[in-house]
């Protein structure tokens, strides 16, 4: 199972982008936990996570929550994916940045 972390400001728009990103994994058959969460109580969920992605309005803490990650990968969402709400992209980073195909 992949767990993902998604940061941003409040927690709640990145929840729809998890619902899409979700659906994507799910029709390439892989099991997927994805949760969003507000930049300030994102540090207790750091340690679960597999991949941390920070949603654009929030990617200034980039540098910062690589820091807290413990080596675990860290990237920003690019405005395009968060904008549209393309999860299908967004699952593809993720897929990307464990280093699978």
């Amino acid at each position: 199972m992949i767990k993902v972390l998604l940061i941003c400001s409040q927690g709640a728009s990145t929840a729809v982008l998890c619902d899409k990103i979700r659906e994507a994994a799910v029709s390439r058959n892989y099991d997927i936990d994805i949760h969003a969460a507000a930049i300030a109580r994102a540090d207790e969920d750091l340690a679960e996570a597999d991949v941390i992605l920070l949603g654009p309005q929030v990617r200034y803490m980039l540098n910062k929550v690589k820091g807290q990650a413990g080596g675990k990968p860290v990237a920003a969402i690019d405005m395009q994916s968060y904008g549209t709400i393309d999860g299908e992209k967004v699952f593809a980073q993720i897929v990307e940045m464990l280093g699978e195909s």
